[in-house]
């Protein structure tokens, strides 16, 4: 499947904003945007206007912090318990709202910031998808993206995963802005640097993408590099370079070792690595913990242990992996926040099968078509989104802004701690191609044959 020239036989094609002059378009994608944020503010003023934080996510963790950070200064950052240090952007911006609003307003005025922005997301995606299919699949993509109740759902959660999506999707759309193919007298130093300041940003937030960042520096230099790419490439990589170290050298003083951007890959691997591989809250983690470190004399010994016990029984550790990457993807993130028992559909459905709940309970459950909903439009996405990879395996390099992603997601969090939740971001691409997949049935089907 050639893009260059699916995109050349659609009359709607376009490549930037700029082409979008006709008054009609504009309103179109003024209209998707208008329903993305009323769907979104509906969920958060209207369907749980009485949010509370999630115990078990890293929201409490956030609002603390900022709380600290407007209330007693900038110390807040390197000192919370002595032992945690967290990616600062979330703070910065939950900061704000504790600066300029009172207390009993913070959490509606957050959520209402995030839906915001993640509004702001599906133009975002609009222009990203025409750059790299064409102008149909981007309406595709933009209108799904703007009622998927997984994304309506995560606008309104207090939690990093809410703005750092909104952010991750911005950065691999600069990315393509900057990086067009195959024209690369488009190219300039300026957009290069832009888009290279947004995935700091987006890496400040989720630290977890900071390789991820560097990958796409170096998909700068494909399929050939200029001198105004090596340049771009070499000015981003030395700025990122000592903000990385005056930040690990800040962290130093505070813990009396290296850190970058944030502490806890090393738990994660070791979580990962052991028992079910997941997180189950700081209880049974500290508790955990205290026993690491009376085997080991006192030590964080994370990655010690963890070899060891992959080296004690590696077929034990490959299935490991394997329960953990299909939990992760089978299940998908927002269908807890429906219904009074908190249950996923899948573990109810479980129920049925077992006899512990007959289907007709299954169906007359709370919150049952709400999860339906989330799971048809998960799955619809997955397997439309497998379908489009294989499609476009021939232009893999067009592609590949949003291919990486989802690869790099997939094997770093399998390694790590992996739930839905971590997920989540890349689900906007494998919407984006499983948009094309309909796309490409539709030209397939209403294109006519000599």
């Amino acid at each position: 499947m050639n893009l260059k020239n699916d995109s050349m036989s659609d009359p709607h094609q376009t490549q930037d904003f700029r082409s979008l002059k006709d008054f009609g378009s504009l309103k179109v994608l003024g209209a998707i945007f208008v329903a993305a944020l009323l769907t979104r503010l509906f969920w958060i003023i209207v369907l749980t206007p009485n949010y509370q934080l999630d115990g078990g996510g890293d929201g409490p963790l956030y609002m603390l912090l900022a709380k600290t950070l407007v209330e007693k200064g900038w110390q807040y950052l390197d000192t919370f318990f002595g032992t945690v240090a967290v990616a600062p952007v979330y703070t910065f911006y939950l900061a704000f709202f504790h600066y300029f609003f009172p207390p009993e307003s913070v959490l509606t005025a957050a959520r209402v910031g995030q839906a915001f922005v993640d509004a702001l997301s599906s133009i975002a995606i609009f222009d990203l998808v025409q750059r790299i299919f064409t102008r149909r699949t981007a309406w595709i993509a933009a209108i799904v993206y703007a009622l998927d109740p997984r994304f309506v759902v995560q606008s309104g959660d207090i939690l990093t995963e809410a703005l750092f999506t909104s952010l991750f999707l911005i950065s691999i759309w600069l990315f393509v802005i900057a990086h067009p193919l195959p024209d690369p007298r488009q190219r300039s130093i300026f957009k290069y640097l832009i888009a290279a300041a947004s995935w700091f940003i987006a890496a400040f937030t989720r630290a977890i993408v900071l390789p991820l960042a560097a990958l796409f520096g170096l998909m700068t230099l494909l399929p050939r590099p200029s001198k105004r790419q090596l340049i771009a490439l070499g000015l981003a990589a030395v700025v990122g370079l000592t903000v990385l170290v005056v930040r690990s050298i800040q962290l130093y003083n505070s813990y009396g070792r290296y850190v970058i951007i944030t502490s806890g890959f090393e738990g994660h691997f070791w979580m990962g690595s052991r028992s079910d591989g997941q997180w189950h809250g700081i209880p049974e983690f500290e508790k955990e913990r205290q026993d690491l470190q009376r085997r080991y004399g006192g030590r964080d010994a994370y990655i010690e242990d963890a070899l060891n016990t992959i080296a004690a029984d590696p077929l034990a550790y490959a299935r490991l992996l394997f329960v953990k990457l299909t939990g992760a993807y089978l299940q998908p993130q927002g269908t807890v926040s429906f219904g009074n028992e908190g249950e996923s559909l899948k573990d109810l459905a479980l129920q049925v099968l077992n006899k512990k709940m007959s289907l007709n309970d299954l169906i007359q459950s709370s919150g049952f078509f709400p999860k339906l909903i989330i799971y048809i439009f998960h799955y619809i996405g997955l397997i439309g989104g497998l379908i489009g990879i294989t499609l476009t395996r021939r232009d893999w390099l067009k592609v590949l802004p949003l291919t990486l992603p989802i690869a790099y997601f997939t094997i770093v969090y399998t390694l790590l701690t992996i739930i839905p939740r971590y997920l989540l971001p890349i689900m906007p691409l494998y919407m984006i191609f499983a948009a094309y997949t309909v796309e490409r049935i539709h030209a397939s089907r209403f294109t006519p044959h000599a």
